[in-house]
């Protein structure tokens, strides 16, 4: 039995089920890929199937080593939302659905979302009794004797994350066999039956750190799913980035003197002069992020403290070993006790290594002569500083790492532009051995939404143009009768525009930070009439199906903030090339963000909406045309009185009417002027 007879075996098992030639098409193509070894890179419009295509061909594999152990297809996302859907609904279906009783799942977590019971006991040891620290360690041990597993997310309580920090495990710190705790170790036991899985559900941070760490912390596999592909370069440039915050030499130094007798105290002193030097010169910005760029005075201070660390490293290296404690009593008393010294004096040493390496990267004069930008976010409230240094590029990285070692399948609904994938595919170093397909969204966009223009705002730079949009959405909102997003480019244009609005609108208004994330998702589906003013993270992956949501604003062409570092400086890079910055980088970046915020209107096939784009330059720029290109075709308006009847023939009036005053009424009545009744 080929793979579309198990496809289509399977998807009889839904009550009404009908041919989706898109999903069909994906499952064949990619069942193609996985089983020649090819990557495959794949636009699904919304509504498509996604899951569905890529699942059940990896639900059929059955990959093995020489030595006849299993490989499993790890299935990545970078969402949440999208793993729970996955694991707790797509995949057991799909499993039943197939008969295929000897397949197994596992969801896999980041180190640093369990418990090592080692640095819980040294931290013990070190806090006051009567803390709340020490309340919140009685309940941990409490939890691990009732038979918790360690994971963070299996807690009923909230642990405050500088605690956890302290007490979660991590490579660094990890003595492995030689830990005394080591048959209870929370992360080993959750680990150690991966290499029985078929399927490992992971995330795209954790898939990229595994890459960046020579692939030591999942299974061998031949076959990797990326699911919310539009993502991954930024978390891959996320794992690739090298991170100094201002408490790292001091919580390395912390750690040994928990570990040792006494930490020498010149040591302290030393640490201590060269950070305030380093914090100095790096408050002498007035900017909360900016690129830096590095003078003798600031080569001078990191120099001083790298020779400091040198010097720890040098005395660690040189100490005797029975200095330091195992967490047992003071006295050493066997030969494995001497062995465990040693090891925990080696770890501390590669800490210590590790960490002259990265200020390292500090020290280049021109890191732009390797590709990389440095950079710095202060927060001045908090007096913290973190000094970064990221790639440029990570096309040929990837490339060499990752496409030319595994076969990829790369999806989601926004990764073409002017509808093809070549920016895509450029920008994360995919060869021309790959393979592409588009397979359009199963809805009638052109029947069930609306692309509004408006042809009289400002220029979107000027100051004139957000006092412009907040009667522009007024207007909007009054016809949609609420029950939109209004998506905006930046934090201060949406807390401008929504305190100028809210006060004015008849709707139920929240503005992203009111409440958590997730409970403001639920607090807009389960209120009628409402509206969310919001930023990046609701731009996409947002799922609001049916009449909740019949609008979404979006107040700019999201570009890349000019004060970016890293984004200013790739555009340097190419510029610096001779090669087309805006049409083949920045201009690419905006259209994909911009399509995930077009995505959030039309979710099924029965939701109608819609869709307002506020910058005036996408009709008066030459580039506007390929935005539009790239964009679902629908019926394009340029005045609201333009909009169709029946696109709010069926809008909820009456909770508006009775929320309204008659002031807001005439207001309403007097800007609409002749629009159609909704």
């Amino acid at each position: 039995m080929n793979i579309l007879e198990k496809y289509h075996d399977i998807l009889r098992q839904f009550n009404r089920y009908e041919r989706r030639e898109a999903q069909e098409m994906m499952v064949s193509r990619v069942a193609d890929s996985m089983a020649e070894r090819k990557t495959l890179v794949i636009e699904a419009g919304t509504g498509s199937g996604k899951s569905f295509g890529y699942l059940i061909p990896a639900l059929f594999q059955r990959n093995r080593d020489i030595d006849g152990k299993k490989k499993p297809v790890i299935v990545s996302t970078a969402t949440i939302a999208l793993q729970e859907q996955l694991l707790e609904k797509d995949i057991p279906f799909l499993i039943q659905a197939a008969a295929l009783e000897d397949v197994t799942v596992k969801l896999v977590k980041g180190r640093n979302n369990y418990l090592c019971i080692q640095k819980l006991t040294e931290v013990e040891g070190q806090i006051r009794p009567n803390s709340s620290e020490m309340l919140h360690i009685q309940y941990l041990k409490a939890e691990l004797q009732r038979g918790w597993d360690g994971d963070l997310a299996n807690l009923e309580f909230a642990i405050p994350n500088e605690l956890w920090k302290e007490v979660r495990s991590d490579t660094e710190d990890c003595l492995g066999r030689k830990c005394r705790f080591y048959d209870r170790n929370p992360y080993r036991k959750a680990r150690e039956d991966l290499d029985q899985a078929d399927i490992i559900v992971a995330n795209h941070a954790l898939y990229l750190q595994d890459l960046s760490a020579a692939q030591s912390l999942l299974p061998p596999h031949d076959v990797v799913v990326f699911d919310e592909a539009h993502q991954l370069k930024q978390w891959a440039l996320n794992a690739f980035t090298v991170r100094i915050g201002k408490f790292a030499t001091q919580k390395l130094l912390q750690k040994i003197h928990r570990r040792l007798q006494p930490l020498p105290e010149h040591f302290h002193h030393l640490v201590a002069d060269s950070e305030a030097a380093i914090f100095e010169w790096l408050f002498r910005s007035e900017q909360a992020v900016y690129r830096l760029y590095a003078d003798d005075l600031f080569l001078y201070v990191v120099n001083k403290h790298i020779q400091v660390l040198k010097d720890l490293e040098l005395w660690l290296t040189g100490m005797d070993v029975k200095q330091l404690s195992v967490l047992r009593p003071d006295i050493i008393e066997s030969d494995l006790d001497l062995d465990k010294a040693r090891v925990q004096r080696e770890k501390l040493v590669q800490q210590l290594h590790g960490l002259i390496a990265r200020w390292e990267f500090f020290l280049e004069e021109d890191p732009f002569s390797k590709q990389r930008v440095n950079w710095v976010e202060v927060d001045r409230e908090r007096l913290y500083y973190e000094l970064k240094s990221t790639p440029l590029n990570i096309a040929e990285m990837m490339g060499l790492q990752l496409w030319q070692q595994k076969a990829a399948i790369l999806t989601s609904a926004t990764l073409s532009v002017n509808n093809n994938l070549n920016f895509t595919r450029k920008d994360l170093g995919i060869g021309d051995e790959a393979s592409d397909l588009l397979l359009p969204s199963p809805f009638r966009y052109e029947d069930q939404c609306v692309l509004y223009l408006p042809d009289n705002l400002p220029d979107p730079n000027s100051f004139e143009f957000n006092l412009a949009i907040v009667d522009e959405i007024e207007q909007i909102l009054t016809l949609s009768q609420g029950r939109a997003f209004v998506l905006f480019t930046s934090n201060s244009a949406m807390h401008r525009v929504s305190h100028a609005l809210i006060q004015r609108l008849p709707f139920p208004c929240k503005v992203q930070g009111d409440m958590p994330r997730n409970r403001l998702i639920e607090w807009f589906k389960t209120t009628p009439n409402s509206v969310i003013f919001a930023t990046a993270t609701f731009w996409e992956g947002i799922d609001v199906p049916g009449e909740a949501l019949s609008c979404v604003i979006m107040d700019k062409i999201p570009f890349s903030p000019p004060g970016d570092p890293v984004n200013q400086a790739v555009v340097d890079y190419i510029k610096a090339r001779g090669d087309d910055w805006f049409g083949a980088y920045v201009l690419p970046q905006a259209i994909i963000k911009l399509k995930q915020g077009f995505g959030r209107l039309i979710r099924t096939g029965n939701d109608k909406g819609l869709v307002t784009i506020l910058d005036p330059r996408i009709r008066q720029k030459g580039y506007g045309r390929i935005i539009q290109r790239s964009l679902p075709s629908v019926q394009t308006v340029y005045r609201l009185v333009d909009v169709p009847n029946w696109l709010f023939s069926e809008a909820p009036e009456i909770q508006v009417a009775a929320l309204a005053s008659p002031q807001m009424e005439s207001q309403t009545q007097l800007s609409l002027g002749s629009m159609p009744p909704s």
